[in-house]
């Protein structure tokens, strides 16, 4: 995964780079524990100051969504909680690399419940482009 900082002249923007294909393939080899996965669980409710990472907001996002993501969920709602938690780091662009294309159903799915602008890329690696609506647009 990887960030940049891309400073506009009326707010500071982040655009950030996940790789849902690599969390998908580290957590498969994860066998978790009993109290590991409770652990988990109370991460997150519990929210954590996230700390401040001025060249590379993504090393704030990949803590905060650490805990937040799992394999046992659907990439659906794994794909909702990330966004979720982007806007509420103030990313305005995520691009999401995914192991393979949703369907028009699981698109639309996320588009409704994080009201994002989502474009779907195909070709030799399948990605998402997600525009974080501001509260000025309609």
């Amino acid at each position: 995964m990887t960030g940049r900082f891309e400073p506009t002249e009326s707010t500071m923007s982040h655009a950030v780079n996940f790789d849902y294909t690599h969390f998908l393939s580290e957590s498969s080899r994860e066998h978790w524990t009993f109290t590991q996965a409770l652990h988990a669980q109370i991460s997150r409710w519990r929210r954590k100051t996230i700390e401040e990472y001025d060249d590379f907001p993504s090393e704030a996002f990949l803590h905060s969504v650490s805990g937040t993501l799992s394999a046992h969920y659907s990439d659906v709602s794994n794909l909702i909680r990330l966004i979720d938690e982007a806007k509420k780091q103030h990313i305005t662009a995520l691009n999401i690399m995914l192991p393979y294309a949703l369907d028009d159903s699981e698109l639309d799915k996320i588009r409704r419940r994080t009201r994002c602008d989502i474009v779907q890329h195909k070709g030799e690696t399948e990605w998402l482009c997600v525009a974080m609506k501001t509260k000025n647009a309609t």
